[in-house]
């Protein structure tokens, strides 16, 4: 490989490794706040159906059914909501996006280096193989995927660095 092609191939894998961190970050980002929201308006709604439901057997009495169906629905949610885990995913995905910021801006950094030449091309593929190192250490095993979503973010990063329209 000749230095000008070693060059092409190094700016090339920075340039990948950049918009895929950026992939990373919103896309984790957007799933974080899924999950908390999830777990948000579940506790919302069993904080206020047990409330309610003691509070209010009077009302309810008069609607059967549906005090019945509610109540039902309570306690499946106050059952669940511990194995789901939610509080736990969100905890894990919002410190998955604070890792991924990381090294995005690292990774920028080392775009700009290209850019402006300020750095050797030796420096720079030190550079990146250190960040590259850093991205190993993430643990993304048992979290959600959503290949969809993903697709979308795809879409923000191409956007947001001019690539489509």
């Amino acid at each position: 490989m000749t230095p000008e092609e070693r060059e092409e191939y190094i700016r090339r894998t920075v340039w990948d490794a950049m918009l895929d961190a950026d992939l990373n970050v919103r896309y984790r980002d957007h799933l974080s706040r899924r999950y908390f929201n999830l777990d948000k308006y579940a506790k919302i709604f069993l904080a206020v159906m047990s409330s309610s439901t003691v509070a209010s057997w009077g009302i309810w009495s008069e609607i059967d059914i549906l005090w019945k169906i509610l109540s039902a629905i309570s306690t499946l949610i106050a059952v669940v909501l511990p194995i789901l885990n939610w509080q736990q995913i969100t905890g894990r995905m919002f410190n998955l996006v604070g890792k991924w910021s990381q090294i995005r801006y690292e990774y920028e950094n080392l775009w700009l280096d290209l850019l402006q030449n300020s750095k050797s091309i030796n420096i720079i593929e030190d550079e990146y193989k250190r960040i590259k190192g850093a991205e190993i250490g993430l643990d993304e095993t048992g979290l959600p995927d959503d290949r969809k979503l993903l697709l979308l973010c795809r879409d923000e990063v191409l956007k947001s660095r001019g690539l489509k329209n």
